[in-house]
């Protein structure tokens, strides 16, 4: 677990003297603060949200995003996966998380409603795209949560979170238009 895990880890690991890693971040948690605006940064950087909307198949890009982002969440699965003891002791982080999620959460609200408008999702769901794209949020965001809790975040268990995710989230809510844009994929 990260509390663990000493300045005197991190600079060993980084293979730096800690007097040149205190030179750069005050403590551990400018440290982890630092990391986790590297990773804002880069999920920003993707534009996922966007190349689903320019997309000529918006269900393939979607999936090709959650292969992106579950890569990128693997390789900063440490941070995710403490993610809820970190902000309990870094409120400068759970600022920034909360700011981020509220970001997400409209982002794949509007996503939603772009499936529904475009005829890939059922119309139903347009009545409850608020608690959904939440729903969408919590499934994605603290899988890796969850899958701590039995064993260590792997490939497999960001992957898994993938399949849930489609199985449950979206396969069951698409018109014929988007299973046929899924028949292309597959």
């Amino acid at each position: 677990m990260i509390i663990s895990i000493s300045t005197n880890h991190i600079a060993k690991a980084a293979a730096i003297s800690p007097g040149n890693l205190y030179y750069h971040f005050k403590n551990k948690e400018e440290i982890i603060l630092s990391l986790y605006i590297d990773l804002s940064q880069i999920y920003s950087s993707q534009k996922s949200f966007e190349m689903i909307r320019i997309s000529s198949n918006p269900i393939k890009q979607l999936q090709l995003n959650f292969d992106k982002m579950g890569e990128l969440f693997y390789e900063y699965r440490f941070l995710l996966r403490d993610s809820m003891v970190i902000m309990a002791l870094n409120p400068s982080l759970k600022e920034l998380f909360v700011k981020n999620q509220q970001k997400r959460i409209l982002q794949i609200q509007d996503i939603l409603e772009f499936f529904v408008n475009e005829n890939i999702l059922v119309s139903s769901i347009k009545q409850h795209l608020e608690k959904r794209a939440r729903l969408h949020w919590f499934i994605t965001s603290y899988w890796q949560v969850f899958a701590s809790t039995t064993g260590d975040v792997t490939k497999e268990s960001i992957k898994e979170a993938k399949e849930v995710f489609f199985e449950f989230m979206i396969y069951p809510y698409l018109t014929t238009k988007g299973k046929n844009l899924l028949n292309v994929i597959e």
